[in-house]
């Protein structure tokens, strides 16, 4: 059994269903996706605030094998400005862009050049257990070199907390996007869940949405079947969870993982625009204040033949609260950078705590995240963003789900130690 139909669950089940092992997944929902779903909105495509598909990461590397196709394009940098003290500068993403742009100062922008050219060597592991802020105070002099990589770090983490991020997990995202980029896709994240729906019933996995799941019934320490709202009950052999922290917490029963983790959170006003007031400001990021602007839709079929979906957007600080004021701050950013976009408006939408993921990666726990297995319930695992060793955000949904699953192969037939020390690496294609 697989509880839960996002990224994760979709995932565990699809390399379950590929292996032949009999799988059923359920979803509370009325449909499959979870946060990673897209409502089409008169031919505006909305997904939950800005999604991106990083080139190199693990998520895409497993819609591959698992032979789902998605199409999309790398974001241009034309019209990719940096906000700082109210004045707009060229972004220096790259080496020409860093001698061009007025936003750092000659002694600047050779410290960012000295940077970008070590990023790539830079041992992360090394520094998991040191905080952000801490890796910047040793390797950094100008402050406005360090306000610029940490814009680039709430960019690729949405994580605005460098006292206590992982510096070394911060960096090891910077370099996975140096590396590779990322996609914006075309239709959307549904393509990526529509995908993998379709993968499920080529490998002839079943699914049941409306289907909440209540309890776990347990034969001793281990579980013997899941038991839904409506009273049927399930048998299983072994259990993937891939639902947030507070349902592992009340389905277990025994698990207290809500209680030990950070979540990271974002808020975000998403715009469907009949026309684009401006088109050559295409992306703000906010260097001094945590904000973003993007118009996802130049470079993605997202709207349609003239519109545009803009993203403006703002990350949330540990416990800070988003209500009517950040709105109406995210409004005047689009006053600015899009004039008139108020009359254009055909639909909109403002998350104020959007959940990135229920996990931050601290330097307290040198970016340590909760193992798919479970001690307490040796047949039953868990995955999401917020499980496991490898990768963030969507990748890390991915990587999860893919060593749920074969942990659960493994105890559903009886291997060692019903799948504790069993070597997962091995089973299935690790990108």
């Amino acid at each position: 059994m697989v509880i839960g139909g996002g990224i994760a669950g979709l995932v565990a089940a699809a390399r379950l269903g590929q292996r032949n092992v009999p799988v059923t997944l359920v979803d509370k929902a009325t449909h499959v996706g979870g946060r990673a779903i897209t409502q089409n909105r008169d031919g505006f495509l909305f997904n939950l605030g800005p999604h991106a598909l990083y080139r190199r990461g693990r998520l895409r590397s497993t819609l591959h094998q698992l032979g789902v196709a998605v199409h999309g394009a790398v974001p241009r940098t034309n019209g990719y400005f940096a906000l700082c003290e109210g004045r707009l500068h060229t972004l220096p993403v790259g080496f020409a862009s860093l001698l061009g742009t007025g936003l750092l100062t000659l002694g600047g922008k050779l410290e960012m050049a000295r940077l970008l050219t070590r990023l790539a060597a830079v041992d992360a592991r090394a520094v998991r257990g040191q905080p952000l802020a801490s890796w910047l105070d040793a390797h950094l002099t100008d402050c406005r070199v360090r306000a610029v990589v940490e814009m680039l770090v709430r960019l690729t983490t949405f994580t605005h907390d460098s006292e206590r991020q992982s510096a070394g997990a911060a960096i090891e995202q910077l370099q996975l996007a140096t590396a590779g980029n990322v996609l914006f896709l075309d239709g959307g994240w549904q393509t990526i869940v529509d995908g993998l729906r379709a993968a499920l019933g080529r490998f002839g996995v079943r699914v049941r949405v409306g289907a909440a799941a209540t309890t776990l019934e347990r034969d001793g320490r281990n579980v013997v079947g899941v038991r839904l709202a409506d009273g049927t009950l399930f048998p299983a052999a072994a259990v993937v969870i891939a639902a947030p922290p507070s349902e592992v917490d009340r389905l277990t029963g025994v698990t207290r993982l809500t209680d030990t983790l950070s979540p990271v959170r974002f808020a975000t006003l998403d715009v469907a625009l009949r026309r684009l007031p401006n088109r050559k400001a295409l992306a703000v990021f906010g260097v001094d204040e945590p904000l973003y602007l993007s118009v996802h839709s130049a470079a993605a079929r997202l709207a349609p033949a003239g519109g545009a979906l803009v993203h403006a957007s703002r990350y949330l600080a540990p416990g800070e609260k988003a209500g009517r004021d950040v709105e109406r701050r995210l409004e005047s950013l689009l006053d600015r950078f899009q004039p008139g976009w108020r009359d254009q408006v055909a639909s909109k939408q403002y998350l104020p705590s959007l959940v990135v993921t229920h996990a931050e990666l601290l330097a307290s726990t040198a970016g340590a995240r909760p193992s798919p297995r479970l001690d307490e319930c040796p047949n039953v695992f868990i995955a999401g963003d917020w499980v496991g060793a490898h990768g963030q955000l969507s990748d890390a949904a991915a990587a999860s789900g893919e060593e749920a699953a074969a942990l659960a192969v493994a105890a559903a037939s009886g291997g060692p130690d019903r799948g504790h020390g069993v070597e997962t690496r091995s089973e299935i294609a690790v990108a």
